[in-house]
């Protein structure tokens, strides 16, 4: 008798903060990561989207020059 391979377990989230990214932007209205987590963007009420590296919390690029707040 064959017994179904076991699914993987998805990776357990961090239970301590890791990193603070200072990032200047007013009220930061989302983040979003990459799917390995070496990278991550925010958007804030400044009308400016950042790019991060979030393991060593340093900023990459700044883009801006959208005329409206950024969701």
């Amino acid at each position: 008798m064959a017994f179904p391979e076991p699914k993987p377990r998805p990776p357990e989230l961090p239970q301590k903060r890791l990193k603070t990214l200072d990032c200047a932007q007013g009220a930061v209205r989302a983040v979003r990561f990459n799917v390995d987590g070496n990278y991550c963007l925010t958007c804030g009420s400044d009308k400016t989207l950042k790019l991060w590296n979030p393991l060593r919390g340093t900023l990459l690029r700044t883009y801006s020059g959208h005329g409206y707040e950024l969701l």
